[in-house]
Parts: C-alpha cells; structure tokens; sequence
C-alpha cells in the first residue's frame, strides 16, 4: 500500500500558516480552508464550505494570501465562515 502521509504533511505545510487561503486549480474564487480528515485518519487542507473538487487531490489547492472577499463568496461559504448574507443589491 502507497503511504500518503508525506503527501498529507506535504499539504499541512502549504497551509499552516494563519491567513493562507486557497485557490483551485486555476480559479479565481479564493477559498478559506481548514483542517480535515482523509485517508488513513491524515488531515489534510479542505474548504471550508465543503465544496467538492473533481478527482480531490490535495494537490489541487494552491496556497494563496489573498483574502476571501465575503461579496463574492457562495452562500455556503458565508454560512461556513458564521457570516450573515450580504444585503441585495438594488
């Protein structure tokens, strides 16, 4: 069997510092992560508002600083971040 705990640790350092978000692939949504189970009981990085990714890999989140801007955030990443909706706009 094929240990995936370098590939986990590998993950956790990428986005173990406070503020470091991440961005899939080559989107332009940037997503706040956290810490979650895995295989084999390893945690890895995952998005906070559960959003499911094709084919996840922990390889497909690229850190990033940019910061999560809550106007552009879908609904369930609002409500994972505990952040009231934004009022429509007229």
């Amino acid at each position: 069997m094929t240990d995936i705990s370098p590939l986990a640790a590998s993950a956790r350092a990428r986005f173990g510092d406070a503020g470091v978000h991440a961005i899939v692939r080559a989107g332009r949504t940037v997503h706040a992560v956290s810490l979650g189970a895995w295989v084999e009981d390893e945690e890895v990085p995952e998005l906070l508002c559960r959003t499911g990714i094709a084919g996840w890999s922990p390889t497909v989140l690229q850190p990033t600083r940019a910061e999560v801007h809550l106007r552009e955030v879908p609904a369930s990443s609002r409500r994972a971040l505990h952040v009231p909706a934004t009022p429509a706009v007229r």
